[in-house]
């Protein structure tokens, strides 16, 4: 973990050398990066620390997640922007052990799990990828495809599943609001060719996976370069028994644009919590810390 988090660090500090802040002040950088599709280049680092609930929960469990994701959209003619955003998951928590259910319908980014052993380990992969249209005034729009990899190096927390599926963007915003979602739905269609001989796996491969993630994210811009801001993500699970498919969260949250150094960096936290979450296991409270450092964009300009 530590490695990992001082590599990632250090690729900070490599971009960062590039970094042109002076160009726009923080209120206008602050205002850009609740756009997902804006053209601002920046590394994002994301910790999640959620608590669980259900019928299957003993104690207090909770699971810690660390996301990390470089946003390098690259502008492309008739004023559209290409994206990839990929995101490579951390976790830490409970893991379920052979003879206990697991929720296969989380995502990457929102792992469930069970059990008394706990586990740090590299999650699956996130990788949307489209084209879009921004505008700073008015709505902006995304659309494209999604997908998810099985590169868990831990047995009972990866999906042991590729699964791909439609991903889109819908926004407005003014200068001081910006409102909008990100949906992203898969479908598991192939397994990751690891043996059946493990029941664990075999488990997760035959799982039909069918599964929609929706991020609504509402902020209002302040002055000074503050936010006041809400981005939980809502999931269903098309293939779960009926009590245990969706989950339904709230939020409240902070950001506030600063600079260290030359870097402007986007400081944001949030206090999340869950109205309807699966009856076995689910999210209870999320404590939501994270942090974009925004780097130069060499097709474009901050």
């Amino acid at each position: 973990m530590k490695k990992w988090m001082a590599a990632g660090l250090l690729c900070v500090c490599m971009f960062g050398t590039a970094t042109q802040a002076g160009e726009k002040s923080m209120e206008e950088l602050s205002q850009e990066l609740a756009n997902p599709l804006a053209q601002i280049w920046n590394l994002s680092f994301q910790y999640n620390h959620t608590t669980l609930k259900g019928d299957q929960v003993n104690g207090n469990p909770s699971i810690d997640t660390v996301l990390f994701q470089p946003v390098l959209p690259v502008p492309i003619e008739g004023g559209y922007t290409a994206f990839a955003r990929p995101v490579i998951t951390y976790i830490k928590g409970p893991t379920a052990s052979p003879g206990s259910s697991y929720y296969y319908g989380s995502t990457p980014a929102n792992p469930i799990g069970i059990g008394l052993d706990k586990a740090s380990e590299f999650g699956d992969m996130i990788l949307p990828i489209g084209i879009g249209k921004v505008n700073k005034v008015g709505w902006s729009w995304g659309a494209g495809l999604t997908f998810i990899f099985p590169t868990s190096n831990n047995d009972l927390m990866g999906s042991h599943q590729y699964q791909a599926g439609p991903t889109a963007l819908l926004l407005w915003a003014n200068e001081d609001w910006t409102v909008g979602t990100h949906i992203q739905h898969w479908w598991g269609f192939a397994d990751d060719g690891k043996s059946d001989d493990n029941p664990v796996i075999k488990r997760a491969h035959d799982a039909s996976l069918n599964h929609t993630d929706i991020q609504y994210f509402i902020v209002r811009n302040l002055p000074n370069a503050w936010q006041l801001r809400a981005s939980p993500h809502i999931t269903y699970d098309w293939s779960a028994p009926k009590d245990n498919r969706l989950t339904l969260p709230v939020a409240i949250g902070l950001g506030k644009m600063i600079k260290i150094g030359p870097m402007p960096v986007m400081l944001m936290a949030e206090f999340q919590k869950t109205l309807i979450s699966p009856d076995n296991i689910g999210s209870d409270t999320t404590i939501m810390l994270q942090a974009n450092f925004i780097i130069k964009n060499p097709f474009g300009s901050l």
